[in-house]
């Protein structure tokens, strides 16, 4: 039984902030796929690379278990 439950996360930019609703996202790996968690489009939110940040923080805690 594998009990090393590690989550792997990582924040992309991704497409332009004036055409795509998130050019900011957050992915987590399951299943040896990346998968979207959480995305920001960084021309309307001011906070998005902080706000990443923290969604970083939620995914691993949230998948670690």
């Amino acid at each position: 039984m594998n009990t090393n439950k590690s989550a792997t996360v990582r924040t992309i930019s991704k497409g332009s902030p004036f055409t795509d609703t998130y050019d900011l996202i957050v992915e987590v790996l399951k299943n040896g796929e990346w998968t979207y968690y959480q995305g920001f489009n960084t021309l309307s939110n001011d906070y998005a690379y902080s706000e990443a940040r923290s969604a970083e923080a939620r995914a691993k805690a949230e998948y670690e278990n």
